[in-house]
């Protein structure tokens, strides 16, 4: 029968425990003294060696051929407790032996000394499991236990155990295990059982162990059983439904270049080959803690663990973005994990937040407007802009202008051409036409996005708060989209969605109105008297202006 490997290479020795050095060399150097203490409790996190540990200790204080800090596992003593037919090394699951009558019959047989060792050692597991009555039960004998006992209690809440407990014993914390030291440890066993791993494979295992041993050999264990061959990383990840480093690299970089469609479209791949995309989520948010770690820290973090391949991409990846934006979408990824846990509808839920990822100018917390102002202040403070108001009447708020532009601040990272005007003059395609029903519509358009938001339609509204802008002829409202959109004419145009816009919309503006949907590259194939249409070309500049103030901007 098959031996579980968490199993069969559980540490026999101090010396085998990995990550636990401090408390190790304090338990050694109380066998060498014979200081030992009567009670101890060791805290922790699953598989990070608590019983292990109790168990090498309940060995050493008996071993009667070893008078070293080590047990000899050989002599009758080690052997007895390793088959665990000793019967002074008595082991106790708190959380099926959790009453007072369980704690009042370990009680009295304490007062019984050993029957062939030095110590009766008790060990209990999972000890936070105890009622409080059992736990008032045990407190007399963990108080004036008899010199030959030594309690040893585990557990992974210590936060449940009474003061008066915790009060009595000495407490040791094991940490989880450190990616690094899951990986030796599993290259050992992998080499012992001759088989065939790449290091990726090893890598992707540690993490996802996240600090247990037990986790991560038991991740292993499944893995080989999928493969016959030599165990790769992309098998790994199909087994255990995670996202590949490339792919995490290629959604991060595609959300912080404001590429939405690419976003889309990997999202799609994700859910046509079965992903969790729950999962996916938590695969994003921990690459983005990645790239926060290494903007902080630079090439020389040990907080992540990463090849070095992987950091230099992330160094190059956040070369252009301050930490208050990767703040920013941290945040917002926090609040998306939040949401997907309930979502009946968990693409949508993610497709949204993605956008709105990708689209800072969707974003309106009160961290992504401060944003933008600062962004504005500091053109303003350089002397790089000057504004002023210039709107037609009735009309107040609703447009801004931007003058005296000449070049872009060199931190930005944009350059204007070379043959760009000394102020930009965009008149003749930016014009808002004294109409009194465009007018109208401009003037309750925020009302209109409103109600989408009341009505849940983020979706929907999340298109047409990024329209390039509107034009109205002869009672027919065109809504013109950048052409990167293309994929959302196709929902927009559905019969329900088209009807609830076009009825919503006439409603708010009292007006009777028929509505169509435009790509910007087809503006050039219709004749407009009357339009607010977008210009041909967009400097990056007025695109940056755009994300600041929104798109209710008239340049001149």
């Amino acid at each position: 029968m098959h031996k579980a490997l968490y199993r069969e290479y559980r540490p026999l020795v101090f010396d085998d425990v990995i990550g636990q050095d401090h408390i190790i060399r304090t338990l050694k150097n109380q066998i060498k003294e014979n200081s030992m203490s009567h009670a101890y409790l060791f805290c922790g996190t699953r598989g990070t060696g608590k019983t292990t540990t109790a168990k090498i200790l309940s060995r050493a204080v008996n071993c009667q051929t070893s008078d070293q800090d080590r047990p000899c596992n050989e002599c009758p003593s080690c052997l007895s407790i390793m088959d665990s037919s000793n019967l002074d090394v008595i082991e106790i699951d708190a959380a099926s032996n959790n009453s007072v009558d369980d704690i009042r019959e370990l009680r009295d047989t304490v007062k019984y000394t050993p029957a062939n060792s030095k110590y009766k050692v008790y060990i209990i597991d999972e000890v936070h499991m105890l009622s409080q009555g059992a736990f008032n039960a045990l407190l007399k004998t963990l108080e004036e236990p008899p010199s030959y006992v030594i309690f040893i209690l585990a557990t992974t809440e210590p936060n449940k155990i009474p003061a008066t407990i915790l009060s009595r014993c000495q407490r040791f914390d094991f940490k989880r295990v450190s990616v690094g030291d899951l990986m030796d440890r599993m290259r050992l066993i992998c080499q012992s059982e001759s088989i065939d791993i790449e290091e990726d494979a090893i890598r992707i295992i540690a993490r996802n162990g996240q600090g247990s041993v037990r986790d991560s050999l038991s991740i292993l264990d499944k893995c080989l059983s999928f493969s016959d061959s030599k165990l790769t990383a992309d098998q790994v990840l199909d087994l255990l439904g995670g996202s590949d480093p490339d792919q995490l690299l290629k959604m991060a970089r595609s959300i912080m270049e404001s590429d939405v469609c690419r976003s889309m479209e990997m999202i799609d791949d994700y859910f046509m080959w079965g992903k969790d995309l729950r999962l996916l989520v938590e695969d994003i948010t921990g690459f983005f803690r990645s790239l926060m770690m290494v903007k902080i820290f630079g090439q020389s973090t040990d907080i992540v663990d990463l090849t070095q391949d992987q950091t230099q991409s992330m160094m190059d990846l956040v070369s252009g973005i301050d930490t208050e934006e990767i703040i920013r979408i941290l945040t917002i990824l926090s609040d998306l994990a939040d949401k997907m846990k309930y979502s009946s509808n968990q693409r949508m839920t993610l497709e949204i937040y993605i956008m709105k990822l990708a689209s800072p100018a969707m974003d309106q917390s009160d961290q992504a407007l401060s944003k933008r102002l600062e962004k504005l202040e500091k053109l303003v403070e350089d002397g790089m802009i000057s504004i002023k108001a210039n709107v037609l009447p009735g009309q107040v708020g609703q447009a801004t202008m931007v003058q005296g532009l000449n070049q872009v601040p060199p931190h930005l990272g944009m350059a204007m051409d070379q043959s760009t005007n000394s102020s930009i003059d965009t008149s003749d395609k930016f014009d808002i036409i004294d109409d009194e029903d465009l007018v109208l519509i401009n003037e309750n358009w925020d009302k209109f996005l409103d109600k989408m938001k009341e009505d849940k339609k983020m979706p929907l509204r999340a298109f047409l708060v990024q329209k390039k802008g509107i034009s109205y002829k002869n009672g027919i409202l065109y809504i013109i989209l950048e052409d990167k959109f293309e994929f959302a004419l196709e929902r927009l145009e559905e019969e329900s969605n088209k009807a609830y816009i076009q009825s919503t919309l006439s409603r708010i503006c009292g007006l009777n109105i028929d509505l169509r949907f435009i790509l910007e590259a087809n503006m050039s194939k219709m004749n407009f008297d009357k339009e607010e249409a977008p210009k041909d070309e967009e400097s990056p500049l007025e695109s940056m202006l755009k994300d600041v103030l929104g798109d209710t901007l008239e340049i001149e």
